[in-house]
């Protein structure tokens, strides 16, 4: 009898260990919109020696922000802010905590990043539903349904076929077509004005960050002859490195690197409202300008060899 009773505490003993030395893994939601955070919560039981782990192997998604562990109740609590700026599903792939010199592994957690959540419920009933077909009103039908409002409408037709025929036979006025700046010359002056508002001097710092990379975006499509301003940074770097090798300009990995610095930098702070430091924003508006200024020489040189080559 004692020999069982000794057996059945042995194995209790050891269920209570493997509960202890445990690690959880889990998000406060699945589903968010590009730009938007969710909480990513590692939790295990306290008074043990434990190393968290740094999240670096996220594809897809990034980390905004590692808050320090904290004890609730008998738990200690890690938690990340993550966030994405491509829509798709991506893992949280399994982390690796050490707990006591010893390794656990969490589950790997699925995320959804969507430009618009949708509503899966809706969508299923709108494929369902079949479109009603909607015989067109008459004449006699739309005169009742809008009374008054229907003879005001129909006088101002007549107001302006009217005019139509008054003053068809005027001359059509001549629009003088004002040259178009030089990108290089237009960026230049932008980047000046910007500096003027002191916008991160009055801690408007999205304001900043999106006039400073529409200027760069504005400047490399005008001057590239490239889709630039409605991609996202990943979309811009790809076709960005296809017309480098397209149009032999010789843009050199630094710059390339520079460039995706800056715009990734300046998607943290719109989206995830992250505050810079002031030297951070001035090295930024000072890549900004170096980019610009790279890309200008680069094609200024590539046209005045096709000139001399012409001639």
């Amino acid at each position: 009898m004692k020999y069982i009773i000794t057996n059945i505490l042995l194995c209790f003993s050891c269920i209570l260990m493997g509960q202890t030395q445990s690690v959880t893994a889990k998000i406060d939601r699945q589903n968010i919109k590009i730009g938007e955070q969710l909480t990513f919560t590692l939790e295990t039981t306290k008074d043990q020696v434990v190393n968290f782990p740094i999240l670096n192997n996220l594809d897809g998604l990034e980390v905004a922000q590692e808050l320090p562990p904290e004890t609730i109740k008998d738990k200690l609590v890690k938690k990340y802010l993550i966030t994405g700026f491509d829509s798709g599903a991506f893992y949280i792939k399994k982390q690796k905590v050490f707990i006591d010199n010893k390794e656990y592994f969490t589950d790997s957690l699925l995320v959804n990043v969507a430009t618009v959540l949708l509503d899966t419920a809706v969508i299923k009933k709108s494929i369902n539903t079949k479109e009603l077909e909607v015989d067109p009103l008459t004449f006699d039908e739309i005169r009742y349904r809008y009374g008054n409002y229907f003879y005001i409408l129909l006088g101002v037709i007549l107001f302006v076929i009217l005019l139509y025929y008054l003053f068809r036979n005027k001359k059509e006025v001549v629009v003088k077509q004002v040259p178009k700046i030089p990108p290089y010359i237009k960026a230049s002056k932008d980047l000046k004005a910007l500096e003027g508002k002191e916008l991160w001097q009055k801690n408007k710092m999205k304001q900043y960050y999106s006039e400073l990379t529409d200027i760069v975006r504005a400047y490399i499509g005008d001057e590239l002859l490239i889709q630039s301003l409605e991609t996202t940074t990943d979309e811009l770097m790809d076709l960005l490195k296809t017309e480098n090798k397209q149009q032999n300009l010789h843009l050199s990995k630094e710059t390339l690197e520079k460039l995706h610095s800056l715009l990734s930098k300046a998607d943290f702070v719109k989206f995830a409202k992250q505050k810079p430091l002031e030297s951070d924003i001035q090295g930024h508006q000072s890549d900004a300008t170096t980019i610009i200024e790279t890309i200008h020489t680069i094609v200024t040189s590539k046209k005045t060899v096709e000139e001399d080559e012409v001639q």
